[in-house]
């Protein structure tokens, strides 16, 4: 299904009515960048709304490609763009919490298999056809037969229209991550068999019953505009009429587009450009507390690194919260566990390796290569933050008898030795879809999953096994349990040594109201209204 990360963009890189209230570990939201401004308040006086107007958003990424949310090629700059075309059955709110979406509320049968949701009433599509359950099922049987780059993962075996507003979703074993797999973009909710149109001709118009439609898409010169949808399901929304998707080259292009006017929303805000964006008045910054890590890979087949106690020396000989402090001017957290303060069940009293140099030479004394040696780090480039983080642990492995060279290379690259296992270790961001810890530690840790422990190929039978029983275990204290017994595991195997935990930053025009930021990195939008 989802995975920890690995989009490939340049900075790597949702109402609830059963139990989805229970999970165990809830979100914790980071302190906002602008003192008074948060997730859902943006700076700036916020009078009654305003209908109408338009906007220019600019991203820092790749153009849009591809609005099939089953494309092979997975992209930042279209998974979040899709979640504004199309909505999903569960969305994810700003607390990184479930709340329904086209679906009102679901309850599941006693063994766990068998997941009935019921449906709104009165949704048409942003063509004005109306939409029942036929087009659920449709669009959970095409995701299922054209897993695209985020497949689901969850062991379905049917889907079954039961009434016009009521769909059956059946399942071979409990699976309790279904509810958030059906939320993020890869799930969205297509109309059935698109129309009666071919995919290329329906996906470059697409209709869909979100907040906005396609405008117009240049693919010539990435041009992108998305407009209201006037049948919007949601009375009176959204407010704008237009907004203009435009991607920039780099941080200081970012910093000026929205200084100038240029864009009234800007993504991906360099952190060393916070400080300067919050003391301009016409300049609002939010922040939220995401489901991102900045994290160190081992290659657990690499000559150094396959000995155990050779990433347990690095794992103490690196001071976190030295280094985030010196590296994300206070917009970050230092981190413990691989699974994010903000997700559920991260256990932030696991027993994790400490900073302490004495320790890390005693254990690369007891290792293999207890004389050290020449490592290289492989580093997703294009951030200073990053750059800076690569040269504190190269600094700091020197302390211990590691020679380490730094190899920054360009984030195509990266995604492409990374994957291939061509490195020693390395240095990237990861994303996490959802809240669900399985979307993690399947992706990170599990040795039989979908990316052999996130191209570390960590294999321990025992984290496999739990891996499995966390996502079939209902959520509660067992499943927490379980989740703990995880992190306690990988906190002392080290295939990874996550370093901070990221807060998402977007800044806006001080204008502009109603910007709502997801943990998991997008934006909504119907709720924007800006100042005429």
């Amino acid at each position: 299904m989802t995975r920890a990360s690995h989009r490939t963009p340049r900075r790597r890189r949702i109402r609830v009515a059963a139990p989805v209230a229970a999970l165990a570990a809830g979100v914790l939201l980071l302190s906002g960048c602008a003192a008074g401004s948060d997730a859902t308040s943006p700076s700036g006086a916020a009078g009654e709304p305003v209908e109408g107007g338009e906007i220019t958003y600019a991203r820092l990424s790749q153009e849009i490609s591809s609005l099939d949310p089953q494309a092979e090629t997975l992209t930042t700059a279209n998974a979040y763009t899709l979640d504004k075309i199309f909505d999903t059955l569960y969305a994810i709110d700003t607390d990184g919490q479930l709340q329904p979406s086209l679906a009102t509320g679901y309850t599941t049968s006693d063994d766990g298999l068998v997941w009935t949701f019921t449906l709104e009433d009165g949704v048409t599509f942003s063509d004005g056809s109306a939409f029942d359950s036929a087009d659920v099922v449709y669009s959970i049987q095409r995701h299922l037969d054209t897993p695209g780059a985020l497949p689901l993962a969850a062991p379905i075996t049917d889907v079954t229209a039961v009434d016009a507003s009521t769909v059956q979703i059946t399942l071979s074993e409990p699976y309790t991550p279904l509810l958030w797999e059906l939320s993020i973009f890869s799930s969205s909710i297509l109309p059935d068999d698109l129309a009666g149109e071919s995919a290329d001709t329906f996906f470059d118009a697409p209709i869909g019953t979100g907040p906005f439609t396609v405008g117009e898409w240049n693919k010539s010169t990435g041009d992108f505009t998305l407009v209201k949808n006037d049948a919007y399901r949601v009375e009176g929304l959204p407010y704008l009429d237009t907004v203009h998707l435009t991607t920039v080259d780099d941080d200081n292009q970012l910093v000026q587009q929205v200084e100038s006017g240029q864009a009234q929303i800007v993504d991906d805000v360099p952190i060393a450009s916070v400080e300067q964006l919050e003391g301009n008045s016409a300049v609002g910054v939010q922040s939220v507390g995401s489901w991102n890590s900045d994290i160190v890979f081992f290659n657990t087949t690499s000559e150094l690194f396959s000995d155990r106690s050779v990433r347990r020396a690095v794992a103490q000989a690196v001071d976190r919260t030295a280094l985030t402090e010196a590296t994300t001017f206070g917009t970050a957290t230092p981190a413990t566990t691989f699974i994010a303060s903000t997700i559920n069940y991260s256990d932030q009293d696991a027993d994790v390796l400490q900073y302490d140099v004495d320790a890390a030479q005693a254990e690369l004394a007891s290792s293999s290569h207890p004389d050290g040696g020449a490592v290289t780090l492989l580093v997703d480039g294009g951030s200073q933050s990053r750059d800076q983080q690569a040269q504190i642990i190269q600094s700091s492995l020197a302390e211990i008898g590691l020679d380490v060279s730094i190899e920054s290379v360009d984030n195509a690259t990266f995604w492409t030795r990374f994957p291939a296992g061509d490195y020693d270790f390395a240095l990237t961001t990861t994303i996490a879809d959802t809240g669900d810890p399985d979307n993690v530690s399947s992706w990170q840790v599990d040795g039989n999953g979908p990316t052999q422990s996130f191209h570390t190929f960590y294999d321990n039978d025992e984290v496999n096994q739990l891996v499995v029983d966390g996502r079939t275990t209902p959520d509660g204290d067992d499943r927490a349990a379980i989740y703990a017994q995880i992190q306690e595991i990988v906190a002392q195997d080290s295939p990874s040594l996550p370093l901070a935990y990221i807060s998402e930053i977007k800044a806006t025009s001080s204008k502009l109201h109603g910007l709502e930021l997801i943990p998991n990195g997008t934006v909504r939008l119907e709720n924007v209204w800006i100042e005429q």
